[in-house]
């Protein structure tokens, strides 16, 4: 990568710019944002517009992109990344740009990837194959216990579990897949020294001192939660997953999200079947209805073939790379 990480980090998130014009200017180690403190108001303008008239190339606001720079810039905010990465480096959290070797490439070839990834804990887990299990924050006693189970017998067939670390079915399926022995990655709404909930903080903690587990965030690590990012998130961990499992959901649901990111993704779908005339059905029955090709788990028996089933898919989808 050509651009020091305070820089990227200045530039994809600070301003922010977009991913399309990150990649001319990583690719042109001689532009002038390289040493962007060098530049005045007027040389600053100049070269967001060439870059903006770039083919395929939409700078939003570039007036106000200018006057936030130069007002950044006159506030040593570079200087105060360079001690803010040094600080995030000795808590344990490292910084990811899109353009690092480390960067995932399951997350390079889905629509709108994170400009940077922040991370905590045991990053080797992003290569294992990992399977996304999600749900309502508030699941009935039988989805609770079928959360728990599924994470155990998931995790048994050597499968990371990913999900939002979310109260209700994800932590559930977190708790299952750890009594296994298991390994967990959980993709979080919010910064790495904010996590969300709080309920689960402790959790959060334990986790990453045991290296049982790992977190992603495409936010700063002070940034706190916001409803649109509990939602974003989701194509996250659907993209690092060779499938997603649905686990109760009611209409509004936060799981729709991770559904329609699944299958933008062309994620195989797995939804455990309702036992309940309950609110929490809705999702679930909706999927077995409108996806034909869903697994669907009636019980703990069916993880066996359906594992093997998703493993085959995944398996034809990277040999057709």
């Amino acid at each position: 990568m050509n651009l020091d990480s305070h820089k990227y980090v200045f530039l994809s998130h600070y301003i922010p710019l977009p991913l399309s014009v990150l990649k001319i200017i990583e690719e042109i180690p001689s532009h002038p944002f390289y040493d962007i403190k060098k530049l005045n108001k007027k040389e600053i303008e100049i070269e967001l517009r060439n870059l903006g008239n770039r083919r395929g190339v939409t700078i939003r606001d570039i007036p106000k992109k200018v006057i936030k720079i130069e007002n950044l810039l006159q506030n040593s905010i570079l200087d105060k990344i360079i001690s803010s990465l040094k600080k995030w480096k000795e808590l344990g959290i490292s910084v990811i740009p899109y353009f690092d070797d480390k960067y995932p490439l399951k997350l390079k070839t889905i629509k709108n990837p994170p400009k940077i990834l922040f991370t905590r804990g045991n990053y080797d887990l992003l290569s294992k194959d990992a399977i996304s299990i999600v749900g309502t924050r508030n699941p009935t006693a039988y989805g609770r216990s079928m959360a728990f189970k599924i994470g155990y017998r998931f995790t048994e067939l050597e499968f990371a579990v990913i999900n939002g670390f979310a109260k209700g079915v994800d932590i559930e399926t977190i708790k299952g897949s750890l009594k296994a022995g298991g390994d967990v990655i959980g993709v979080l709404g919010s910064g790495l020294l904010k996590p969300y909930p709080k309920e689960n903080v402790e959790m959060f903690h334990e986790i990453i001192d045991s290296r049982r587990g790992c977190f992603l965030s495409e936010h700063l690590p002070n940034d706190p939660v916001k409803k649109a990012t509990l939602a974003t998130r989701n194509r996250i961990s659907s993209a690092l997953s060779i499938g997603n499992v649905f686990i109760e959901g009611a209409e509004k649901s936060g799981i729709r999200y991770q559904l329609k990111y699944g299958k933008e993704q062309k994620k195989p779908i797995i939804v455990l079947g309702p036992k309940e005339d309950s609110p929490n059905a809705f999702i679930p029955k909706q999927i077995i209805k409108e996806e034909k090709q869903c697994f669907i788990i009636e019980n703990i028996d069916d993880i066996t073939q359906i594992a093997e089933k998703l493993i085959e898919i995944n398996k034809k989808k990277e040999n057709s790379k």
